[in-house]
């Protein structure tokens, strides 16, 4: 019986897990900045064109450093699609050409976790990066600039 009993409790805590991050995963991305940059709100096209090489630097001449989670996140997959139009996948694809042939200007730097997003943009002026919604509303450290649905 004790067996028995530790198998359900195994189970459920798995589809708990499960459960918590298919939440998280359909939860709004939101597009951060750090607080002291100027810039209070970005177009998804602006957007674009910071994560396709074509923006390289804030209107105050800060240089934007990009980040990006990695290609297998749930966040990632919404931002890819709806800024870039395309899978993770080719997104990286696209990156690593640019950078092999020495025309990445500003390539993103990948991150593990969305929790190193968030301090890299906390720490550094000129960051941007994406996460989901629910991981920095309340975080008056980063500054929410868009919201990808």
């Amino acid at each position: 019986m004790a067996a028995f009993l530790k198998k359900i409790a195994l189970l459920t805590a798995v589809a708990l897990a499960l459960a918590a991050s298919s939440i998280e995963a359909t939860e709004p991305v939101a597009i951060i900045v750090n607080r002291a940059n100027q810039v209070d709100k970005l177009t998804e096209g602006e957007v674009k064109k910071i994560y396709t090489n074509n923006t390289l630097a804030w209107p105050d001449g800060v240089p934007i450093i990009i980040y990006d989670l990695s290609i297998n996140d749930q966040s990632r997959a919404i931002f890819s699609e709806k800024i870039l139009g395309k899978a993770p996948d080719l997104v990286a694809e696209e990156w690593a050409h640019l950078k092999i042939t020495n025309q990445a200007k500003n390539p993103p730097q990948i991150m593990k976790t969305p929790t190193l997003i968030i301090r890299r943009v906390m720490r550094e002026k000129g960051a941007i990066g994406y996460v989901s919604i629910g991981l920095v509303q309340n975080n008056p450290d980063v500054k929410v600039i868009s919201t990808l649905r």
